[in-house]
């Protein structure tokens, strides 16, 4: 077995133990937000994955049992380009998810709590999603002045597009409950620990099937799972997010939120 851990701050925790690599967010303080350390550690994870010959399943989740995690550290969206950096375009320089970075290999989550804003592309971006029943999975973008990007995007193709629109632009949650009755969520646990062993059985039967096998299987159903006019409104997207970052709305909406005070939002701006 194969334990790297970083400092007490926040980190990915990653365990190798034979085929199965166990990734799990560390940020309890701030509800296992990402941080630009956290990023760059899941960017070059994935790409130490996929050139492991040994691991074959991956299982994701995040510490403890109320968070999964609450995408971006707010704190950091204060200043633009603290955490994703102009030119980190998705599926290009910017590989937050496996899918992002083309990662080859099958990815079963655990959701084990709250799951916000940038959290979805997590769960959207799973090969098999399992949940315990304390789990909500919302959007916070447009609420802190930021636009709604990948995970709630692709949440459209896998939940609806009224659904998805409920939760990126008026601040609307899905259940555990209710993300399992649209698909989103494959199976329900009555606990985080339940959710997280499943997801290891789960891993350890993929891992006892065919390597080239499940990996040919698995790049069919990522074909069909993606189609072309998504990469494009990917693209757009990453375009929209950028071109926002210059209006006053996306830092407003964090300094607000810090503040513990109302934003100010600007109607219109040049």
């Amino acid at each position: 077995m194969n334990s790297i851990a970083a400092d007490a701050g926040p980190r990915v925790d990653i365990t190798v133990d034979g085929p199965i690599a166990a990734i799990e967010l560390y940020n309890p303080k701030a509800g296992n937000a990402i941080t630009r350390g956290i990023y760059e550690e899941l960017r070059d994870t994935w790409t130490r994955i996929e050139q492991d010959p040994k691991i074959k399943v991956v299982t994701f989740t995040g510490h403890g049992e109320r968070f999964f995690c609450t995408g971006a550290d707010v704190s950091a969206l204060a200043s633009p380009g603290t955490i994703r950096r102009t030119g980190e375009m998705t599926g290009d320089g910017w590989r937050l998810t496996w899918r992002m970075a083309h990662l080859t290999k099958p990815v079963v989550v655990a959701v084990n709590g709250i799951a916000a804003g940038g959290a979805l592309g997590f769960v959207t971006d799973a090969d098999i999603v399992l949940a315990s029943r304390n789990a909500k999975f919302l959007d916070t973008h447009v609420a802190i002045g930021q636009v709604c990007g990948y995970g709630a995007l692709r949440l459209v193709n896998l939940i609806g597009p009224s659904e998805a629109t409920r939760i990126a632009i008026s601040g609307g949650a899905l259940s555990a409950e209710r993300a399992h009755q649209l698909g989103l969520v494959n199976e329900l646990f009555d606990t985080p620990a339940q959710a997280v062993a499943a997801a290891r059985a789960t891993a350890e039967k993929i891992a006892s099937a065919s390597p080239m096998a499940v990996r040919k299987t698995l790049e069919l159903l990522h074909g069909l799972s993606k189609p072309m006019q998504e990469y494009i409104i990917d693209k757009a997207a990453d375009r929209a997010v950028f071109s926002h970052l210059q209006h006053p709305d996306a830092t407003e909406g964090a300094r607000a939120w810090l503040e513990n005070r109302t934003p100010r939002w600007v109607d219109e701006w040049n």
